[in-house]
Formats: structure tokens, C-alpha cells, sequence
């Protein structure tokens, strides 16, 4: 009896000692709910780390600028370029009737910046005698056969062009030009950041009078050697880069459509200048800020809320996307005796 007793105690013990189904449920439930608080909260920790990286990129590119600026006494030119009115293998919108010649080699504003983005390596090794999508064989237009291995130092990705909120699959950007009925394809690190060139139509009519009539940004081809001391709308109240993130893919409040858009590289001369027309959605109201990425729309970022704006003065700002139209068309004008504040 004494032994039977002691097995019905020790059973009953190990009986005791396991989980209930309810107490199993109630701490997978308890887990979830942790979880379900954490997640979000990690998540939250990772973007605001990617923002910040987002942030200091920018601040080394206005740092960038003005190292250039103190050095050459002006701002680089946003790309440089001979060309001629017709028969260009230019795009489009370069054939002006500026010259009677068209070497088509061009460079951008940011092969210039590289020394001053601790890319010196890169900046050498590019031939600057020949176009950045060399090579290429262009005799067939008269043109030379242009043989520098450029292409191969521009479609290098460039950490501080990269934001890291963007959700990126590839990192160069590919696009072709095919103006004279001859494809010219090249590639180009991409980049999630664009200089702020102008104002386009849909955008003047919220314009002051003298920003409508002096529609330009400080990085337009309109003006290749601007210097700081042209700015009269000052430093601190004008914009010099903008987030315009996740090209080549199109975006559209926040949704990638599956097509694509132009001027995603950070030597691609499409991105050396953004003219933002404006967008007009299915509303039809006009927007400029985060509504779509699409080339020369306006400015674009996957952060909640707004975009990161760099200004002449080297400081990097949060404009929301609910700020006026007004505020970003003379934050992109430098001449439109217009101050702003973003803060």
C-alpha cells in the first residue's frame, strides 16, 4: 500500500508539471500580441536609421557642391555638351541651336563631384576626352569611334547617390537614346537624388510674378556658371538636390506601376536637369510631391510623409507633402524675391 500510494503521488506530480491546452493558448496568445508590438517597432528603429543615411547622403553632396564651389569660384555645370540644331544623336531635348558642332561627349555635375565624395578613384579613371557612354562606334554618323572604357567606371553604384529607404532590385540604371535611328545604349549607377533645374507649366500658375517670369533653378544649363553670390532669394531659401527616388521603375503614389521612366543614373545627362512641370492626377489637381517619380514630374521619396530637400546652404530639410505648391515652386527658384520657410 505504502509503495502503490508513493507511484499515485509521483504520477499526479508529473501530471501537475505539464501545460494545460488553455495555458499553451493563452502564451502563444501573449507571444503574438508581443510580437505584433515589436515588429512595428523594429521596423520603425530600421526606416528611421535608413532616413537618417538618407539625410547625411545629402549633406555629403552639399558639402560636395560647396568644395567645388570654393575651389572654381561656381557651381559645376549641370552637364557639358557641344551640340548642333539638327541631326543630333543628342536627345531630344538638347538640339538646340547652340554651336554647329556635335561631339556628343558628355559629362554631368556629378562626375564632377566625385573627388569631393571620397570617389577620387572614380573621377580618374574617367576619360573626360570622351563621352561617359563610350565605348562607342559612332563613325557610321560621321562621328569617331570613341573607345574609353567609360561605362564601365559610370555604372558603378555610388553609396552616397543611394537611399537606402528605396526598395531597389537593381542598382544601374539602363536607358538608351535613340535619336539619329541608331540605338545607343548605356549605364549608369543609379541614384535616388536629382538637382533642382525649374519650374514647367502645370507649376507657374502658383508662381509668384517674379518666379514665373524667372522660372530657373540654381542647376539648370540655362546658367553653367552660377555662383552663390547669384542667389538673391538666399542660401537658406533655395533648393539645390531632391530626393526623386527609385528610378528607372515609375512609381505612383507609392505603388510601382511596372513601367518605367528616364533619368535614374547618377551620370545619366537625363538626370543632370529636372524641370518640374508637375503632375496631374486622376483628380486633376496638380501635385508635386510624392504623387509620382516620373522624369521632370516632381520629387519623390519612400519616406512616410515627404521628401528630403538639400539647400544652398548646405542644410538638409523634411519637406511634407502637404506643403502648398507655392512653398515648393519658390523653394526650386533662386531669383523670385520669395522667402520660405520649411521648418
Amino acid at each position: 500500500m505504502r509503495v502503490k500510494s508513493s507511484f499515485l503521488f509521483s504520477l499526479q506530480r508529473q501530471t501537475r508539471s505539464a501545460f494545460s491546452l488553455v495555458e499553451l493558448v493563452v502564451v502563444i496568445s501573449v507571444v503574438t500580441i508581443l510580437l505584433s508590438l515589436l515588429i512595428p517597432a523594429v521596423q520603425s528603429t530600421r526606416e528611421s536609421a535608413r532616413r537618417a543615411t538618407c539625410i547625411n547622403n545629402l549633406r555629403q553632396i552639399g558639402i560636395a557642391f560647396h568644395s567645388y564651389h570654393d575651389l572654381e569660384r561656381q557651381l559645376p555645370p549641370v552637364y557639358l555638351a557641344t551640340r548642333k540644331e539638327t541631326g543630333s544623336v543628342l536627345p531630344v531635348f538638347l538640339q538646340t541651336s547652340i554651336g554647329d558642332v556635335d561631339d556628343v561627349n558628355i559629362h554631368t555635375y556629378a562626375e564632377r563631384l566625385l573627388p569631393f565624395l571620397e570617389n577620387n578613384n572614380l573621377y580618374e579613371a574617367i576619360d573626360f576626352s570622351q563621352p561617359m557612354f563610350a565605348p562607342v562606334d559612332l563613325t557610321s554618323l560621321g562621328l569617331p569611334n570613341y573607345t574609353a572604357d567609360n561605362q564601365s567606371i559610370v555604372a558603378r553604384p555610388v553609396a552616397v547617390f543611394l537611399c537606402p529607404s528605396t526598395p531597389r532590385v537593381e542598382k544601374v540604371h539602363t536607358d538608351t537614346w535613340s535619336d539619329l535611328g541608331i540605338d545607343i545604349e548605356f549605364k549608369t549607377g543609379a541614384t535616388d537624388y536629382g538637382p533642382s533645374s525649374g519650374i514647367g507649366h502645370l507649376l507657374r500658375p502658383f508662381a509668384a510674378p517674379e518666379e514665373a517670369s524667372l522660372p530657373e533653378g540654381v542647376l539648370s544649363n540655362n546658367h553653367p556658371d552660377l555662383s552663390f553670390s547669384n542667389i538673391t532669394d538666399g542660401l537658406s531659401n533655395t533648393a539645390m538636390m531632391w530626393e526623386i527616388a527609385g528610378r528607372p521603375d515609375l512609381y505612383e503614389y507609392g505603388k510601382n506601376t511596372g513601367s518605367k521612366t528616364k533619368g535614374g543614373g547618377w551620370a545619366d545627362v537625363l538626370n543632370a536637369e529636372n524641370w518640374f512641370i508637375g503632375y496631374s492626377g486622376a483628380g486633376g489637381d496638380v501635385c508635386a510631391i510624392n504623387c509620382t517619380n516620373a522624369a521632370e514630374s516632381g520629387v519623390y521619396s519612400f519616406h512616410n510623409g515627404g521628401v528630403n530637400v538639400l539647400l544652398c546652404d548646405g542644410s538638409v530639410h523634411f519637406l511634407g507633402e502637404k506643403a502648398s505648391i507655392r512653398t515648393f515652386v519658390s523653394l526650386v527658384t533662386y531669383q523670385g524675391k520669395v522667402s520660405v520657410s520649411i521648418d
